[in-house]
């Protein structure tokens, strides 16, 4: 299998990314109305447990695997290539098993605890398997990555959603006569036919690539030391991140309820916030979550083999196509937000709100680009400290603000605000000293004015959308258009750079 460059790969992962969310929404919608949205709660429960067991099962292994395959492939040392495989596969099995066996014995118990609904423990019961393929398909999934093959990367993710889609749909279909516990475990059982459907594959093509692969070794303590000085700190920046989450879904509420607003308004404007104005805001987020994905490996490339040249043309493409994609965004977002706020979830007051939010957005891009530009150097520690410090600053300035009475809500936005502007400046400044990457202000400059003509024709075509989302979708691709059109004619080479990666497949 070629490897694509990392521009490549991301446009893989992207569209992708967009097929599986498509089909994932539709997947959602004839569920729900199969079921019904206490079905939907039922099983929603208590999957952030499931997952955050998986951070810990995985502990950052098959990230680790990303980068150390692309630096022993860059040294054409196949023989530790396949060495690292075998002790990272043998090391998330005992992990993911010591867990699985963990959660059989604890969970009901667990779950009779700290939840409220006791349905909940079949269907839990029924996914806990999938820890073990998960790990094993996320660790071979890791070492095509950082091959810089995203193809098998897609294909498995494509599979996994196809076999979930239907199975998932056909078994909620048989078991619903018999009860919700029984639908929910439907919904288990797709989970874990996909996963199951997807390590087949994912294990047909890497032993396909090794006649004779040692899919076990028994781990030593220098490559363990290895995996788990990497992959550590990873886990630690995921789980903080989803304990940072919990904190403001249930710190917000409190503060806004404390700045003067009642119980139904705090529920509400946190849905505002939470549900409406971040999930329009990461809308680029699909490019720039690709990007890092196929950075970790091209960068370790040139990181190992000491390409200092390379490096520095790698990391500016990088920052430069997110800003290239995130900007255009931020500004729509901007003008557009009330007009998209209502017709999309006919909430026009969230509009506010993603008015205050969209011009920093773009500070939430670069910090994604930056973190897999970071994770390629090795650099992951550092990862973990930004995005701490960044969630404990941004909890802080939600406690202190947040309940200021009558200004609760600009409070937490300031929050935001900071906490996103804070970490990006932090992440930017690192990344250059250690890839030694120039800014390119001619970009800069193009950008700028590509951004004010983009203002003026969102403010000329505003009245053509009269309450119609076909004629706002029509209008955001062509004033998106003609903003490309105007970088490409001024001879932009991040939009040249992007026509040349998609249509010519340069490698």
């Amino acid at each position: 299998m070629a490897k694509q460059t990392f521009l490549q790969g991301a446009f893989i992962l992207v569209i992708t990314s967009i097929i599986v969310k498509a089909l994932g929404f539709l997947y959602q919608i004839i569920v729900v109305r199969m079921i019904g949205t206490e079905g939907i709660g039922v099983y929603n429960m208590v999957y952030p447990l499931y997952t955050t067991v998986l951070l810990l099962a995985t502990a950052g292994i098959p990230t680790a695997i990303v980068k150390f395959v692309a630096e022993d492939t860059a040294r054409k040392n196949t023989q530790s290539v396949s060495g690292i495989m075998g002790m990272a596969i043998a090391i998330v099995l005992i992990t993911s098993t010591i867990s699985s066996l963990f959660l059989i014995f604890v969970s009901p118990a667990l779950i009779r605890k700290f939840y409220t609904d006791p349905r909940v423990i079949p269907a839990f019961l029924i996914m806990i398997p999938t820890l073990l393929m998960v790990a094993v398909s996320s660790c071979l999934k890791g070492y095509f990555q950082g091959l810089q093959d995203m193809r098998p990367t897609a294909n498995n993710q494509l599979i996994e959603q196809a076999i979930r889609f239907s199975s998932g749909l056909l078994l909620v279909y048989l078991l619903h006569p018999y009860g919700l516990t029984w639908a929910t475990v439907g919904l288990s059982l797709g989970v874990l036919l996909s996963e199951a459907g997807g390590l087949l594959y994912i294990w047909h093509l890497y032993t396909h690539r090794f006649q004779h692969p040692n899919l076990l070794k028994r781990p030593n303590s220098p490559t363990v030391k290895k995996l788990c000085t990497f992959g550590i700190p990873i886990t630690l920046t995921r789980i903080t991140g989803t304990i940072s989450y919990a904190a403001e879904a249930s710190l917000i509420p409190r503060q806004l309820i404390r700045s003067g607003t009642t119980l139904t308004q705090a529920t509400s404007l946190f849905g505002e916030l939470t549900g409406i104005t971040f999930t329009l805001i990461s809308i680029p987020s699909t490019l720039t979550f690709s990007l890092a994905t196929t950075l970790v490996p091209a960068i370790a490339e040139s990181f190992s083999n000491k390409q200092k040249k390379a490096l520095a043309e790698r990391t500016g493409a990088a920052i430069g196509v997110t800003l290239w994609a995130g900007i255009p965004c931020a500004i729509i977002l901007y003008f557009w937000g009330q007009e998209l706020t209502y017709l999309l979830f006919n909430v026009p007051n969230a509009g506010t709100l993603l008015r205050y939010l969209a011009p920093v957005s773009v500070f939430l891009y670069l910090c994604q680009t930056c973190s897999g530009i970071l994770q390629g150097t090795g650099y992951v520690k550092t990862v973990f400290v930004i995005s701490f410090i960044s969630n404990l600053l941004r909890l802080t300035g939600i406690f202190i603000f947040g309940g200021r009475p009558g200004a609760g809500l600009e409070g937490i936005v300031f929050s935001y605000i900071v906490s996103f502007i804070f970490s990006a400046v932090l992440n930017l400044i690192i990344v250059k000293r250690v890839t030694g990457f120039k800014p390119d202000y001619g970009f800069g400059l193009r950008l700028l004015l590509g951004g004010i003509l983009l203002c003026q024709l969102l403010k000329i075509t505003k009245g053509l959308i009269q309450g119609n989302i076909i004629y706002l979708t029509a209008l955001i691709l062509l004033n998106v258009l003609l903003f490309f059109i105007f970088l490409y004619v001024s001879g932009d080479k991040y939009t040249r750079l992007v026509l040349d990666q998609i249509i010519k497949r340069k490698t």
